[in-house]
């Protein structure tokens, strides 16, 4: 079979089962939705939907053929379509197969299919359905030959169902039942609704009148500063302090009370001056909109406003004798969670606005003021907060509210095409609070998206592309004027000098980031004749953006500076997959002396020094100097280094030197398109065809780089026992070498390195029974301080998924197979079953059933028993049968999961317990949340309630290794806790 046959066939056969599906969860919702349960289903016959869906199955049963070479990248996608409609389908001839078993007979009721087929079950195939019908979409939506399949599917209604017009879908119901706060439970820990509680101690405190004249305590105002310092996250200066200032003159002419552009866009009006907008407030729009091309200087022109001494002049004129208070944000699409999300927003605006009105923190948070105020200053040191959204868009709705009669706000927010959500929904927002509050004004920029025209249009508004020809010329003046050389040329030809200058910026097209790159480009080059050779290269460089990048990345550069480009951007985007699969996302940004160090690598086997000695001010600055000079020379500007003043090491100081300025400086992509740019598919493949047999590993380079840091220290280097220091790096590295396609280098030479550099920077106490500082990242020292960990390396190791290093090292250890001890040590099995649960994923990955079996096969017990963190009785076993128990309560199981990570995993470590021996028999006993079940019963109930085709083979083996049922627990299916 073809390639091109594969590809038609498989998309017409997940076409057919999205078709299937949809009459079949139409039919559901509608069963569910009758109020007779006495009624009798008709049309339908289980019989019939069991080999309609097994047929179906069979026919997507195989792949494409591996013999007609690789598969295309559409082909992939298309059958990885194939392979979840495939296990959607195993799943349900499942459910219809349990239906025929338990049911009453070929007349089916409305109360048996409501009980046999529940509808959260239904809720989770419509999940599916759309999801695959989506995916399909965007599989086919480019191929010619797919014509029919597009047609098809769009004939597809994924809403069909019985529903009324105006009901929503379950989906959506679900959906909204999701996003309301949780309602009170049936028993009330405190003896009344906490939710009460909290409101009454809110009212109490908001009865309160505070101004900027309240005396606080000391202790009050140590509260102030702790929730002030809460609201800020890592990150939340980087994209401010990593953009362009803006160059001499440029952008002067925005504070001209009515500066018209050279060329007026569509639309434009007098008023459309911002700095009539920031002066006046009464009788106009209170929202600003600067919208410009990717690339055109808005977020430099967002920085020049806001730190602009005129800006506050024209603001005070609109204030009046009130108070002006000013914040800003910068959304950031390549930074970390908090720097494109609205809680990142809110947390940056309100830790500005609160620092400016510290007196207001007691009624913007009144429950947490009263409950931080009772609390010693024991309790309140080991207190954490986390906020959620709605937390914060309350709080900042209160300090509009509180300061409605006193003040004026401007805030200024830059790059909400970059906000990660939902666009009308941020506008709404924006919108509803100048609404809501008359003396709020908000001055926005974006990209001129469609969801932006449409609620913007009508506001007094910038196009930034059209306006900045101006700073464009003199951009390029001043920068091509400053070089000497060229300076020496320009005067013999003035004329052809204004003409090349002309034509910079004519085939810029407005995107100043055009502008400024190819300036730079034809600084680069040296020795020209004439201005004439000079405007002959000009026209070498594409106008387009995204092929001005290809031309600088690939089309002008030799094999040697290609290799080059490729390891550098791989090294980013390297750090930017640890910090997504991790959700480190704070860490994305890497400083100059951890990249630097990083690029320093290019043998397969680095020389690493034994001792921890001071990295030397010449060393920090020489490689940090030699980095930054690559970046800017073979990369053409497209990555930069900008200062970075959110260091805490570098703030401990009052003059840090110059290399460590230089060392702790950022490292970024100069504009977000150059990032989406590597980021495609083709773009990716072509930057790491010139690697291809090198030994250059990025996920390697990175972590050795984490360990040159432990043994080359920026600052004094003093043995310590704070993990907490050492923490992000840590995690860093085990995920790097997890990563890393060389694995033997980085699990089995890097980071035993790794362990011995932290070794060295422990504070090592003789009184603890084998101290090693991976001890310390297991649980409180209260838990753990009374257990033995024997090798808390490993079992770390095994958290973090290191198969390799974990197998080689129970390898070497036959003398002491793991899981034999007694007594007080936990078994290294049971460290390696801890993130089980999808929905238990955090910093670590999902236990592995790979690192497992070697485990189990080293000789483990699954049933050896030991004491926990928490003093409970445990074996491994009863573990995995908890956290299944756990899952199943919190409903972190979902239905039709064919993810690799999802019940195909969670199947295959019950199957290797089981083949290791484990008690088939096992009983775990009753909780305050759930009742006493047996091995047998969770999995049966797994199976029976998830229609789960592997769970329905482990109950067999169960029952044919002795496996028994209790009597009175032959129930069809069991929800834990309910």
């Amino acid at each position: 079979m073809a390639a091109d046959e594969f590809d038609s066939t498989a998309q017409m056969l997940v076409v057919q089962f999205i078709h299937a599906g949809i009459q079949l969860v139409g039919q559901l919702y509608e069963i569910h939705s009758l109020d007779d349960d006495d009624q009798p289903v008709m049309q339908w016959n289980v019989c019939e939907l069991h080999t309609q869906f097994t047929n179906l199955s069979s026919c997507l049963t195989g792949g494409c053929p591996r013999e007609i070479g690789p598969l295309s990248q559409q082909a992939q996608a298309l059958d990885d379509l194939r392979a979840a409609s495939h296990g959607i389908l195993r799943t349900l001839s499942t459910r219809l197969e349990l239906i025929q078993s338990f049911g009453p007979g070929s007349l089916l009721h409305v109360g048996d299919l409501k009980q046999l087929w529940p509808l959260e079950d239904a809720m989770g195939l419509e999940e599916r359905i759309i999801w695959l019908k989506s995916e399909l979409e965007v599989a086919i939506s480019s191929v010619q030959s797919l014509v029919t399949a597009r047609e098809a599917l769009r004939s597809l209604d994924i809403t069909r169902d019985r529903r009324a017009p105006n009901e929503p879908t379950l989906l959506d119901q679900r959906r909204e039942r999701s996003e309301r706060p949780a309602e009170p439970g049936i028993v009330k820990l405190f003896g009344e609704d906490p939710t009460e509680v909290q409101n009454k101690m809110a009212y109490e405190e908001v009865e309160k009148v505070y101004t900027k004249d309240t005396l606080f305590t000391d202790h009050e105002m140590i509260i102030q500063d702790f929730l002030l310092e809460s609201l800020k996250f890592p990150s939340m200066t980087d994209r401010e302090n990593s953009v362009t200032t803006a160059h001499s003159t440029t952008f002067d002419w925005i504070f001209a009370p009515s500066s018209k552009p050279s060329a007026p866009f569509q639309g434009w009006r007098s008023e459309n001056s911002l700095a009539n907008w920031l002066r006046n407030g009464e009788h106009q729009e209170r929202i600003y909109w600067i919208s410009g091309k990717a690339g055109s200087g808005k977020s430099t022109l967002m920085q020049f406003v806001m730190q602009h001494a005129e800006t506050v002049n024209l603001l005070r004129s609109w204030a009046g004798n009130k108070q002006l208070i000013t914040a800003g944000f910068y959304f950031w699409i390549s930074g970390t969670l908090e720097q494109r999300s609205q809680t990142g927003l809110m947390r940056y605006l309100l830790y500005q606005l609160l620092s400016e009105q510290k007196h207001l923190i007691p009624v913007v948070f009144p429950a947490r003021w009263k409950h931080l105020r009772s609390l010693s200053t024991r309790e309140r040191v080991k207190a954490s907060i986390s906020w959620d959204l709605l937390e914060l868009t309350g709080a900042m709705e209160s300090f509009m509210h509180y300061t409605g009669n006193s003040g004026r706000i401007c805030l200024f927010i830059d790059g909400l095409d970059e906000f990660a959500g939902d666009h009308q929904q941020i506008v709404a927002f924006l919108k509803n609070c100048v609404t809501s509050f008359p003396h709020v004004k908000i001055c926005l920029s974006s990209r001129p998206l469609p969801a932006f025209w449409e609620t913007l249009g009508n506001n007094p508004r910038l196009e930034l592309h059209q306006l900045t020809q101006r700073d464009m010329l003199h951009f390029a003046e001043d920068r091509l004027y400053g070089n000497p050389s060229i300076n020496q040329l320009f005067s013999k030809d003035k004329d052809a000098a204004s003409q090349l200058i002309l034509d910079i910026v004519e085939r810029a097209d407005g995107v100043f980031l055009w502008v400024m790159l190819v300036v730079q480009s034809l600084l680069r080059r040296e020795k020209y004749e004439d201005v004439l050779q000079m405007h002959e290269y000009l026209r070498e460089h594409p106008t387009n953006i995204d092929n001005l990048f290809a031309y600088f990345i690939f089309d002008t550069v030799s094999k040697d500076q290609t290799f080059i480009i490729s390891r550098l951007f791989q090294i980013i985007q390297a750090r930017e997959e640890a910090c997504y699969v991790t959700q480190w996302q704070s860490a994305a940004s890497m400083s100059l002396w951890e990249f630097a160090l990083a690029d320093q690598l290019e043998e397969s086997m680095p020389c690493i020094p034994t001792d921890v000695q001071q990295a030397s001010e010449l060393d920090i600055t020489r490689i940090c100097e030699v980095t930054r000079a690559l970046l800017s020379g073979e990369c053409a500007g497209l990555i930069i280094t900008h200062s970075s003043f959110s260091s805490p090491r570098m703030l401990q100081r009052d003059t840090p030197s110059h290399g460590k300025q230089l060392a702790h400086s950022k490292v970024s992509y100069v504009h977000r398109t150059v990032k989406d740019f590597l980021s495609l598919p083709h773009v990716r493949s072509r930057l790491l065809e010139p690697m291809l047999g090198s030994t250059f590993e990025p996920h390697s380079s990175l972590l050795t780089s984490i360990i040159l840091q432990f043994k080359r220290p920026l600052d004094e280097f003093q043995p310590h026992r704070q993990i907490d220091d050492w923490w992000p790096s840590i995690l860093l590295a085990f995920t790097h070498a997890r990563l890393s396609m060389n694995c033997w280098q980085s699990q089995l030479v890097l980071i035993p390195e790794l362990d011995r550099a932290l070794c060295q920077h422990w504070a090592f106490r003789r009184s603890i029974k084998f101290d090693h500082w991976a001890r310390s990242l297991f649980s409180s020292y209260e838990k753990r301080k009374n257990l033995v960990f024997r090798d808390p390396f490993l079992s770390l190791s095994a958290k973090f998924g290191l198969a390799v290093l974990v197998r080689e090292r129970i390898l070497e250890d036959n003398s002491r197979p793991h899981g034999s001890d007694v007594g007080d040590e936990i078994p290294l099995l049971s460290h390696c079953i801890e993130l089980l649960a999808s929905r238990r994923q955090t910093v670590y990955p999902l236990s592995s059933p790979e690192i497992i079996n070697d485990v189990l096969a080293s000789g483990a017990d699954p049933n050896q028993p030991y004491k926990d963190l928490n003093g409970k009785n445990q074996t491994p076993w009863l573990v995995v049968l908890d956290y299944l128990r756990e899952a199943d309560r919190r409903q972190w199981i979902r239905y039709y999961d064919t993810s690799e990570d999802g019940t195909f995993r969670l199947a295959a470590i019950v199957s290797l317990f089981i083949q290791y021996g484990a008690d088939p028999n096992a009983l775990l006993l009753q909780t305050r949340f759930d009742p006493s079940a047996s091995a047998l019963e969770i999995i049966t109930a797994i199976y029976r309630k998830y229609a789960v085709p592997e769970f329905g083979r482990l109950r067999k083996v169960l029952i044919e290794r002795g496996a028994y049922e209790r009597e009175g627990h032959d129930i069809f299916y069991q929800v834990y806790g309910r």
